[in-house]
């Protein structure tokens, strides 16, 4: 996704010439050092996040063993980045290894993909393969670990494997499984995501504009590009591809891809800024490229802002028949994602949430839609309920600690309503105002924040909309909010999410509240930590 980062800070480096901003230029960073460590106002109690400074970013998914999920995200923990970006320390990235049981209580393992060990660089995003036919014959219990390169040589695809369980990995070759064929046209060759299907082995590489498909009677070599899969919203990154039962029609399937696009580009673009797309269709038998259905839409995942490349996990060792994915993302934005406040630690992983693929159209007329919830949090009993008074403080009410809890809001009386909900969260130096539109069917969400970033502001505080199905609803409607140090999660009504990084002052008191005239609500609050 390095190329994504850097085409965002081109944008706005261009820009900042005309004004001598740019840091190198700039003598509050030429001898930058990193602020102390802030547990108080940065560390989380439920998301991962950067557990060194540095950076964290691409989620590389991962695989369920012995009891326990294994999930991997891009670290370099030797980088040492002022807010314009610029990395004062060490470059490279690893895929550092997490564990969880139940997906809010981790265990940080360490890098288990390595960067340098051969000569062709760090290693970025791709994907990971349970080798339960032992194919590459380290094994049925070898993990392989698909990635992208970045060297001298450009972006290429290298192959790692690992027989201890995911914790360490060694070059399954020293040399690129495959080359980037069209290096000196178009540098664009990462993101690789890696199957196996009908004895042939399959990967899906992002090329920009399309997603490049390979095909080989080998898994190490000779990969041939079969054809193209293009996509709406490019810059296209970070491909999955699955074939999904629908949920609520028997012996119904779909082949689902999912990847990270630009919602401000493109024909069909939504304003919604970089996030997490879907599409159903067909995979053609022969060249295993998957054609999307023309009756279809391209959705989105997640309406935030900072739900971006996402990757997608199974008990399967295989991405066909599935029931459900579960996913998870990276919880920011190349648009700012240096200049937002931090502490040396930049980067955080989204919750993670089971999906359903549903019809919610007809079988003449199908219309497919993704159907999110949230994991890790049924175990967690509520600590305090009550009905809800327009306007009142729920932290401050109710006397709770606040800053790491999820909050429960059942609606009622909306029976033809025309009434806007509006759910508010912040302190003194932030705010977050989400608005729910019953009459239009709109959902808006409004993050603002004292101080100016040194980027990406405009981008950060953006309103952003979003069409809903909220005039559906007859009586009741429910609303969950996930609130942890650095980030809130929002599904609302109609079971639409919207992720976003927050920053609190650690100062003020940060709190929550309804503003609502007509409707009735209840809650519910969870105190997590």
């Amino acid at each position: 996704m390095k190329k994504l980062m850097n085409l965002g800070l081109a944008l706005f480096l261009s820009t900042s010439l005309t004004s001598s901003i740019v840091s190198c230029g700039n003598s509050q960073f030429r001898n930058f050092e990193l602020p102390g460590i802030d547990k108080q106002r940065f560390s989380n109690r439920f998301h991962v996040q950067n557990p060194t400074t540095g950076m964290m970013n691409d989620i590389q998914g991962g695989f369920y063993r012995n009891g326990k999920w294994h999930v991997y995200f891009l670290q370099n923990a030797d980088g040492i980045f002022d807010a314009s970006g610029e990395n004062h320390g060490k470059f490279g990235s690893v895929w550092y290894h997490v564990t969880t049981v139940d997906w809010i209580h981790w265990n940080y393992e360490g890098p288990a993909v390595p960067k340098y060990t051969t000569k062709y660089g760090d290693q970025a995003s791709g994907t990971f393969f349970e080798d339960v036919d032992n194919s590459f014959g380290y094994g049925e219990e070898a993990i392989i670990a698909i990635t992208t390169s970045y060297s001298d040589a450009g972006q290429n695809i290298m192959m790692f494997y690992s027989i201890d369980g995911g914790y360490t990995f060694s070059p399954v070759k020293e040399e690129p499984v495959l080359w980037n064929p069209h290096k000196n046209t178009n540098e664009n060759f990462r993101d690789p995501y890696f199957f196996k299907k009908d004895n042939k082995f399959i990967m899906y590489i992002a090329e920009e504009y399309e997603f490049g498909v390979y095909v080989s009677d080998n898994p190490t070599e000779g990969y041939k590009k079969t054809g193209s899969f293009k996509a709406d919203h490019p810059m296209l990154e970070c491909p999955n591809l699955f074939q999904m039962n629908i949920t609520n029609e028997t012996d119904k399937k779909k082949w689902v891809a999912i990847y990270g696009g630009n919602g401000g580009w493109g024909d069909n673009k939504d304003d919604l800024s970089t996030g997490t797309y879907y599409i159903t269709g067909d995979l053609d038998s022969e060249t295993y490229v998957f054609s999307p259905d023309e009756n279809q839409k391209y959705k989105r995942l997640d309406f935030g802002p900072d739900y971006y490349a996402a990757k997608f996990m199974t008990k399967s060792s295989s991405n066909t028949n599935l029931d459900s994915l579960i996913s998870s993302a990276w919880l920011s934005n190349w648009s700012y994602n240096f200049s937002i406040p931090n502490d040396g630690r930049i980067g955080n992983m989204t919750l993670a949430r089971e999906i359903k693929l549903l019809n919610i159209g007809t079988k003449e007329v199908p219309n497919y839609e993704f159907q999110s919830n949230y994991l890790g949090f049924d175990s967690i009993y509520h600590t305090i309920e009550g009905n809800y008074v327009s306007n009142t403080k729920i932290i401050e009410d109710t006397k709770m600690s606040g800053k790491y809890y999820k909050l429960d809001i059942s609606l009622s009386n909306l029976s033809n309503t025309k009434e806007k909900v509006t759910l508010s969260l912040g302190d003194n130096s932030y705010s977050i105002k989400a608005e729910l539109d019953f009459e239009k069917n709109l959902i808006s969400v409004k993050r603002t924040m004292d101080g100016n970033l040194y980027y990406g502001e405009e981008e950060f505080e953006k309103t952003r909309v979003f069409k809903a199905s909220l005039s559906s609803i007859k009586d009741e409607a429910n609303i969950a909010l996930y609130v942890d140090r650095t980030s809130a999660e929002f599904k609302f009504p109609d079971g639409s999410t919207f992720t976003m990084l927050k920053f609190a002052d650690n100062k003020t008191k940060e709190d929550v509240y309804l503003t609502l005239e007509n409707i009735k609500a209840t809650y519910k609050y969870y105190q997590v930590a």
